[in-house]
């Protein structure tokens, strides 16, 4: 099967070349509905590719895992066109998730049907293919606000409220949080936040969030302060908001050096905790992306409102530049 696929040849330049594939044992060919560009899709774009994720141990021998050119997408949902030798899980017409980086940005990829705790899952009923496309991050940020240690009654601080922020807001506060608490420097993100559950948002470019986080805590700070920005500005503007004894929960995959002070950290007893599906044991993860998709599809969490522009795949380099520099984009998806 012919299909084009986006490749970023280096950094800041994306072509869309064509290429040949084929199912092989246990694999899907899966035709694309859409695919979305998140956070490591944009390093990658932007040249921000560390060592770690450049190499890969793989039974014991370091093999080329992720170097240019690379073809991309890891994130979206489609239905099975065919099915490889040995594949009973899935047949021709079902829809389906891919979780794993098998360049979904393309009209068509193959996917495994299971690998390593990844591959493609069942769209549940009632989800539809543009909430499925956002399946992988989605699952990301309901676990990782089921994770957070919210508790009923608390008051609970996200900074940042991109998509992973939007989402983790609405888990927050659907667990039973009090007050919820958003702080992002987009206006526009702010109102969404808002729109979607927050109880109350603040931008730091025009508020004094401590004071004012002080003045919703009769001076004991937040429960819970949830890191999803992706800086030490974020990650130190929660430590200061918290309270003696709060949780600390660190979602981004940061990739620059951070300057902290940390003192609070240990004086006043902080739970901290990082909050990464993906990075969980391989066992873990099946069960988890069953139980959030389903809460998708049930529509306890609003998905389809954070998609903010959706590009053909022609205008793969303007999705890109979109994604990365416009400070309004939400979720930037690909359709072919």
């Amino acid at each position: 099967m012919e299909t084009r696929v986006i490749v970023t040849e280096e950094a800041n330049r994306i072509e869309v070349e064509k290429h040949n594939i084929t199912p092989g044992p246990h694999e899907v060919l899966v035709k694309t509905h859409m695919a979305s560009i998140c956070g490591t899709d944009k390093n990658y774009y932007q040249g921000k590719m560390p060592r770690e994720v450049l190499v890969e141990q793989v039974d014991g021998n370091n093999e080329a895992h992720h170097s240019y050119p690379l073809m991309m997408g890891h994130e979206g949902s489609g239905t099975v066109v065919a099915v490889g030798e040995g594949v009973s899980e899935f047949k021709p017409g079902d829809p389906v998730i891919s979780f794993g980086w098998y360049n979904t940005m393309a009209d068509y990829f193959v996917a495994p049907v299971k690998h390593n705790g990844y591959g493609v899952v069942p769209v549940p009923e009632g989800m539809t293919l543009d909430e499925a496309a956002l399946g992988e991050p989605t699952a990301c940020a309901i676990y990782a606000g089921m994770q957070s240690g919210v508790e009923l009654g608390d008051v609970v601080l996200v900074v940042g409220a991109g998509f992973a922020g939007q989402i983790i807001a609405q888990v927050v506060k659907r667990m039973g949080a009090k007050t919820v608490i958003c702080a992002d420097i987009i206006d526009g993100k702010l109102e969404l936040a808002k729109k979607l559950g927050a109880d109350v948002t603040l931008n730091p470019t025009k508020d004094n969030i401590q004071e004012e986080v002080m003045k919703l805590t009769n001076n004991q700070g937040v429960d819970v302060a949830i890191e999803v920005a992706g800086n030490d500005t974020a990650i130190q503007l929660c430590t200061d908001c918290l309270k003696h004894g709060g949780i600390l929960g660190l979602y981004s995959w940061v990739l620059e050096s951070v300057n902290l002070f940390i003192n609070r950290w240990h004086n006043d007893g902080f739970d901290i905790r990082t909050l990464a599906l993906m990075h969980r044991i391989k066992e873990d993860r099946p069960w988890w992306i069953k139980k959030t998709m389903q809460i998708v599809a049930d529509k306890v969490i609003d998905v389809q409102s954070l998609i903010s522009h959706v590009f053909d795949l022609d205008d793969a380099t303007q999705a890109f530049e979109t994604a990365c520099n416009d400070p309004n984009a939400c979720k930037v998806m690909i359709r072919p």
